[in-house]
């Protein structure tokens, strides 16, 4: 009986090893389930790594936010939106941006429904498929170098694949502050006159970067102007929990907002 106890011991201890070596293999392969998409450059997948990484921003369902009196709910694996004011409810459905109630102007609102979203989602939204990357070479940007990624799109990539983006982050930090970018929509044309934005005030959620304020500032003449506007977010939340799809369904009384590019 003692020897058998004996030897009992010796196999449990000859066995340790082996299970902790499959455990550790099966964590080493765990780890290495991930890579970012192949189409990121390695500039972008730095800076979105210095926001938190595209693995742990692809692992979240649920963005919602409020924008002043007015609230954002996205549903980040199929971006259908849902955005509430006491003035209007816009939202999409996967299918159709539709807007309540029906004496709302439905003209502005397919381009406005992931407008902010589109900013304030930076710069993990530009990680979406069908996007290019380019680095650019650094500028300086009130009196601060930054390295740039020009983003641009392939065609029939959302409403407006002929605009352009250009991310500046910092050579140190590789934290995106700036953001140039055109707009397309209504004329359907490419276009060579940059808006731009400054990003500065960032939050935590979720192990994620997210801003709380942006701020728009002129820009003339390839030069930094005064800030002409700033729109403050609150109430952030991040979910790996997808919201419910009864949020995005189009009312009875919705009217279906027309695509308006190249109607000037």
């Amino acid at each position: 009986m003692k020897y058998l106890t004996i030897l009992s011991l010796a196999v449990l201890v000859a066995c340790q090893p082996n299970n902790q070596k499959e455990s550790s293999e099966e964590a080493t392969q765990a780890e290495a389930i991930y890579e970012a998409p192949s189409h990121h450059s390695e500039s972008l997948t730095k800076v979105m790594d210095a926001h938190g990484g595209y693995e742990q921003w692809s692992k979240m369902k649920s963005l919602s936010y409020m924008k002043g009196d007015e609230s954002t709910i996205t549903n980040l694996q199929n971006r259908q939106i849902r955005l509430e004011s006491p003035k209007q409810t816009i939202g999409f459905d996967s299918n159709e941006v539709w807007v309540t109630p029906d004496t709302i102007d439905a003209s502005r609102a397919r381009f406005y429904h992931n407008l902010y979203f589109y900013f304030y989602a930076m710069p993990f939204v530009v990680g979406d498929p069908g996007a290019f990357y380019e680095d650019v070479e650094p500028r300086e940007l009130n009196g601060k170098a930054y390295n740039g990624i020009k983003i641009s799109y392939g065609e029939n990539i959302g409403d407006a694949p002929d605009d352009n983006y250009i991310l500046w982050y910092d050579p140190e930090t590789n934290k995106m502050e700036w953001l140039m970018y055109t707009v397309t929509y209504r004329s359907g044309e490419p276009s060579d006159t940059y808006k731009l934005i400054k990003y500065d005030q960032w939050a935590e959620v979720n192990g994620l970067l997210l801003p709380t304020a942006i701020q728009w500032h002129q820009f003339k003449d390839d030069s930094v102007g005064e800030m002409s506007n700033e729109v403050f977010f609150d109430s952030i939340e991040l979910s790996e929990e997808a919201p419910a799809d009864s949020l995005f369904v189009m009312p009875e009384n919705a009217q279906i907002a027309p695509l308006n590019v190249g109607k000037g």
